[in-house]
């Protein structure tokens, strides 16, 4: 039987909507209208709406958050995540300036999900961090997302 892939979304899948690069906006498109067909079930956390949260442009904003609104907002978020996030930034998976994205990644691994979604190549999709999380999260017992762009779910 087909199971429904279960996938964090991470905050700039929902910008790569409006983005100014075809590829990026033609792919996060599709990866939503993925979504909304049921073949794959989207999750976010109250860290990825803080930041849809601090798009300064009102309409934008709430295109932005009309597309998070086509997932599950029940990641994990609170002390153990934000605490989780502070081990992959000791640890230089993430530098601090970008804390956020460690939530992210700490938000995915500790909800369980197959995947953490983005098009963050700078922080999160690149070796580094993926080789770091899979130390880390060996070490402490806690799932290990793979790290993907949509790109993967939509072809």
């Amino acid at each position: 039987m087909f199971k429904i892939p279960q996938l964090y979304i991470e905050t700039s899948v929902i910008n790569g909507v409006f983005s100014k690069d075809v590829r990026i906006r033609v792919v996060s498109s599709a990866f939503f209208d993925k979504i909304r067909a049921g073949e794959i079930e989207g999750h976010v956390s109250s860290y990825v709406l803080a930041e849809l949260y601090e798009t300064p442009e009102v309409d934008k904003r709430a295109r932005l958050l009309r597309f998070a609104a086509l997932c599950i907002a029940d990641a994990p978020s609170g002390s153990k995540v934000e605490e989780l996030g502070r081990e992959y930034a000791e640890r230089s998976m993430i530098p601090r300036k970008y804390i956020f994205d460690a939530y992210h990644i700490a938000s995915a691994s500790l909800g369980g999900f197959e995947a953490l979604v983005t098009w963050n190549y700078e922080h999160i999709l690149r070796d580094k961090t993926e080789k770091l999380l899979r130390m880390v999260n060996r070490k402490l017992g806690i799932h290990i997302p793979e790290l993907r762009s949509p790109e993967v779910y939509v072809w």
